[in-house]
């Protein structure tokens, strides 16, 4: 009799491990899950910042390449193969409520081939907040209205000097004659430009062409 009650005894701490060893089971499992979707929910909030920073670095841009056009494309008929006074805008752009002072300029001239002139402009703004980076790069193609042939910047030449990612791998860019063509890039980031290559950073990425 007491074999009996003894095995029964045993019996049912063997059902009682089972059972606890499943609810724990589905414990973890359910843990797991709202771990993974807690994180799916944050990576996709930071990437909706990004790319929000990125779409308005682009706005931005839009904005002083139209403000600052002459200054930009440069008096074409009086000196029809001068380069673009980049240098002369620093200091005047501001966007999202930051001054100037707090952002980076700087301004490259790029190969071309035809008649014309290239130069890139790059900056970068930290919101206001600093939760959030726009960096912009900005190509801007100005022709020789005087010239006969169009202006030709080789893909190669795009690459070698790192910029405008996401342009058409081997497409080279083409501005007619007596013409302005702009191709604007602007990252998005959702930290602030100090600490865009810091860990758990999520960059976006827009692409025009004007």
């Amino acid at each position: 009799m007491a074999d009996n009650k003894q095995s029964q005894s045993g019996f049912a701490l063997l059902v009682s491990l089972i059972v606890v060893s499943v609810v724990v089971s589905i414990g973890l499992v359910l843990l797991d899950v709202t771990i993974k979707q807690l994180r799916l929910s944050s990576n996709s909030t930071d990437s909706e910042i990004a790319f929000h920073a990125a779409n308005a670095g682009i706005e931005c841009s839009q904005y002083w390449r139209r403000k600052l056009a002459d200054t930009i494309e440069g008096d074409q008929f009086a000196l029809p193969t001068a380069v673009p006074p980049g240098g002369s805008i620093a200091g005047s752009l501001n966007c999202f409520g930051v001054n100037d002072d707090n952002s980076e300029y700087a301004t490259i001239s790029v190969p071309i081939s035809g008649a014309g002139d290239a130069v890139l402009y790059q900056y970068e703004f930290s919101w206001a907040g600093g939760n959030r980076c726009s960096e912009v790069d900005m190509l801007v193609v100005t022709t020789d209205v005087f010239g006969t042939i169009d202006a030709q910047i080789d893909y190669s030449d795009i690459s070698a000097i790192g910029v405008l990612p996401g342009y058409p791998t081997g497409q080279d860019l083409n501005c007619q004659i007596g013409s302005f063509c702009t191709v604007i890039s602007s990252k998005g980031y959702n930290k602030s430009c100090a600490q865009k290559n810091s860990f758990g950073t999520v960059q976006r990425e827009v692409l025009l062409e004007l």
